[in-house]
């Protein structure tokens, strides 16, 4: 309770400018004056010292000297570049090597007992590596995020996102990059720095109203990253490393509207005209035979957001071949009065043209599966694969390599996959039927907490 009240005390006494101006909310705890959209490039030196045209010999090699570190468990050191030259010795993983030239054929080019030779670039790195580095988890450090909750609402959130704040303020971000219907904000959490990242990857969570505990694990994920940043690693990878070179921005709840009435129902709603408009809806389906449930169990597996919007049937990706079998507002499947017409939706479309990421991952429930297939184009599916199956591999989830056809229409990833050219995921958590069990959550979080970390590597030797 003492950190709750803290984390009021900190949050109101910030006076930071908030997306959309205050307005009035039944949340005794909120962000909105403490936020503000900080998606401003200011790297303008650093991209001109970017311009310098590096030096290309007669080969085509460009001219470097660094440091690279061996990724696979051995690794061939040959005279000349290719598989069948000869090798001069092999090298373990986590060997440091004096890298002279970058080739435009797969091989760099090294120093081997001051004499050149090549190595396969596929299988060196210039993030540092660490074998011998010592990294033992421990939960118990992990004092933010209650995950002994069933419930995990947009003002536990708005709690914790101000703590989170407080302790690890040097080493994240947060902007609110847009508000809903019923006046709550759509926060972004930024780990790394942005401005002086190589690459983005980007998480969205809580899309759904009734999938909270895709939240719940964001949340967790997040904070395990903050808490971790300097003494963590993953396979001698040092965590804040990872992140300064791949910057994860966090979505945690894109449709906060949508969990709070699938949590606390009508109970929780602010705008008296969207309690009237769930009661019509609830009364319109219960007659039409579309539920026998009553009102609060109709509204416990509530997807829509406050305006009967089913978020992943909004976006501008094959909508106007949407079924029709729900074209009114309701607890789901209702695709919109038109593409993009949400605050949800334009919050993530805005979100998009901040930083362009290499990766997008969209949390939902359940299945314990990863979907990438949505029709894109060869290059931009080949890349999708490779990164559900790293995560598949971590994960231990399995990989849907079908179309995800029909289903995906509308979709976030549809969106990104098939019109952006970016990769993106779909994770499916859990196995139960969606509101998840709590009990389900370790299984979910023993799954997830390298997966962040195994996704950044995967994208910085890209």
């Amino acid at each position: 309770m003492k950190k709750r009240i803290l984390a009021a005390i900190f949050a109101a006494a910030l006076l930071l400018t908030a997306c959309g101006g205050k307005k009035e909310n039944k949340s005794n705890v909120t962000l909105t004056d403490m936020t503000q959209y900080e998606h401003v490039v200011t790297a303008a030196e650093e991209e001109k010292k970017g311009d310098v045209t590096p030096s290309v010999d007669a080969e085509g090699y460009q001219l470097v000297e660094d440091k690279v570190y061996v990724t696979s468990s051995t690794l061939n050191i040959r005279r000349q570049p290719g598989e069948s030259e000869e090798v001069v010795t092999t090298v373990p993983y986590g060997t440091e090597l004096t890298r002279i030239g970058i080739g435009p054929n797969g091989w760099d080019r090294i120093y081997y007992e001051d004499l050149p030779a090549y190595v396969s670039s596929s299988h060196v790195t210039t993030l540092t590596i660490q074998e011998n580095r010592t990294f033992v988890y421990s939960s118990a450090m992990l004092t933010v995020v209650d995950t002994s909750r069933q419930l995990y609402s947009y003002d536990s959130m708005c709690e914790d996102l101000a703590e989170l704040r407080k302790l690890y303020g040097e080493r994240m971000r947060l902007n609110c990059i847009g508000s809903t219907k019923d006046r709550r904000n759509i926060f972004e959490i930024v780990i790394g720095n942005p401005e002086k990242a190589k690459k983005h990857l980007f998480f969205c969570a809580g899309v759904c109203g009734a999938e909270y505990m895709s939240t719940l694990m964001c949340m967790k994920q997040a904070e395990y990253c903050l808490c971790f940043y300097d003494t963590g690693n993953y396979n001698g990878f040092a965590y804040s490393e990872l992140c300064e070179n791949v910057a994860i921005h966090i979505i945690p709840m894109l449709n906060p509207d949508g969990v709070m009435i699938s949590e606390e129902h009508v109970g929780c709603v602010n705008d008296a005209n969207i309690v009237n408009d769930l009661k019509k809806w609830y009364e319109r389906d219960s007659e039409q035979g579309g539920t026998s449930l009553d009102m609060d169990n109709y509204l416990m597996f509530y997807y829509a957001n406050a305006n009967g919007v089913d978020i992943r049937k909004n976006f501008s990706y094959h909508w106007e071949q949407i079924s029709e079998g729900s074209a009114v507002p309701s607890s789901k499947d209702y695709r919109g009065s038109a593409p993009d017409s949400e605050p949800e939706t334009k919050a993530l479309l805005k979100q998009l043209t901040g930083y362009e990421p290499a990766l997008v991952v969209v949390y939902h429930t359940t299945g314990s599966k990863i979907s990438y297939k949505y029709g894109q184009d060869e290059k931009v599916q080949s890349e999708a694969k490779r990164y559900a199956e790293k995560l598949a591999d971590i994960m231990s989830y399995g990989v849907n390599s079908e179309k995800v056809g029909a289903e995906g229409y509308g979709s976030y990833e549809g969106y990104c996959n098939c019109v952006k050219g970016v990769p993106a995921l779909s994770v499916y958590l859990g196995n139960g039927s969606t509101p998840l069990s709590l009990n389900e959550f370790n299984a979910i979080w023993n799954a997830c907490r390298e997966s962040w970390a195994v996704l950044q590597l995967a994208i910085f030797n890209q």
